[in-house]
This record gives structure tokens, sequence and C-alpha cells, in this order.
């Protein structure tokens, strides 16, 4: 057996009396370092279910999917960390700069993964006319604000807004086919909208 080098020697005496430099997770908490790229979490209150997130990911560790019954939708947005790769994408691409955040969070095991999953539920707007979706509720109310007064001369924000504020209108909502002009102040969706001028040109012409 060769005898150890002196370098060797010197490492080993010096490693016994310096701190370690690992943690001691799971005996005592791990706090991440500032920067530390963990777990992305929704934040319900701010995510306006926009769909950029689920868009933008390269690991497809985001599920969005639309239900629409009887006129009312909702859309699911789910994280999975399971394939996440902690990229960042997501927060980077986020329109509101705060619906989904990376976390401090670095132990994702479980036994359930719903355990672990983050998810976030937000009410559609759908054409009253062909069904189609518009988008959620919140996404709209989110670019009316942004728009300013700009948003009064678009329809579908004008009607969100006016329901979000429960101010009463004596318009039925409901469009009765073949859609007509007076449907276009109505909450429908651009390619109905297009149909109804059209139509409407069509007879005075």
């Amino acid at each position: 057996m060769k005898k150890p080098k002196i370098r060797e020697l010197k490492e080993a005496i010096t490693s016994l009396f310096s701190r370690p430099f690992t943690t001691e997770f799971p005996f005592k908490p791990h706090v991440p370092a500032k920067k530390f790229r963990g777990k992305p979490e929704y934040n319900s209150d701010t995510c306006v279910g926009c769909g950029a997130c689920f868009y933008v990911c390269p690991a497809r560790a985001i599920d969005m999917s639309d239900e629409v019954v009887d006129g009312r939708g909702k859309r699911v947005l789910v994280h999975h960390p399971k394939d996440c790769l902690f990229c960042g994408e997501c927060e980077r691409n986020c329109i509101t700069d705060d619906g989904i955040k990376l976390t401090g969070i670095f132990d994702a095991a479980y036994f359930d993964e719903k355990d672990v999953q983050s998810r976030v539920e937000h009410n559609l707007v759908v054409c009253k006319d062909c069904g189609e979706i518009i988008g959620t509720e919140k996404h709209i109310l989110w670019a009316f604000k942004k728009l300013g007064s700009l948003a009064f001369s678009q329809p579908v924000m004008l009607s969100q807004l006016m329901e979000a504020l429960e101010i009463k209108t004596e318009a039925e909502e409901k469009v009765v086919p073949p859609i007509q002009r007076t449907d276009a102040l109505k909450i429908i969706c651009p390619k109905c909208r297009r149909i109804a001028f059209i139509s409407d040109e069509k007879k005075e012409r």
C-alpha cells in the first residue's frame, strides 16, 4: 500500500476543522439562494388565464384544458413538476409578471402527483352565436385596464366590464340566427361580428 502524499494528508486534516460545504437537509431546513429556480406555482389572484405559460413551456409541463357546457366554460391550467425543467420561461413570458412564479420549493417528491401540482381555474367568455371561446373573464378585464379609454370601442370588453360591474341593460344577450348587425354589440367572436356586418351590408345593397 502506497503512503498518502503530504498534500492529501493536509487536505484531510483541513477538512476535519472546516465547515461542511453541503447543507444538513433533511435534518435541518434548507434555505435556497435568492435566485434559485424552484417549482413554479400559480397565483390565483394575479393569473388571468391567458395561456402564455402553456404555449412557451418547452417541456410541456403545463396542461391547459377548456370545457364549455351550455354556453358556460371553464379553463384549467395545471403545472406538473415531474416534467418541469425549471427553465423559468413560464415566469418570463407571463403577461401580468406575477401570474406564475418560480419558488424556492425544491423537494417535489410525492406519493400522489396531485399533492405537488399547481393549478388555477378561470371562467371563459364564449361567443353567444357560434360557441367559440373568446378568452377568460379576467384576461378581458385585464386587457380593458391596460387599454384604458380605448377599450370602450371594443364591444366584448365593454359588455364584459358591464357584467363585472353588475350593470343591468335592456339588451338581450342571446343571439337569434341569422346573426344581424345589432348583435355586433353583444358578446360574439370576431368571426361572427364580421359576418354580422357583411350580412347587413348585403341587405342595404
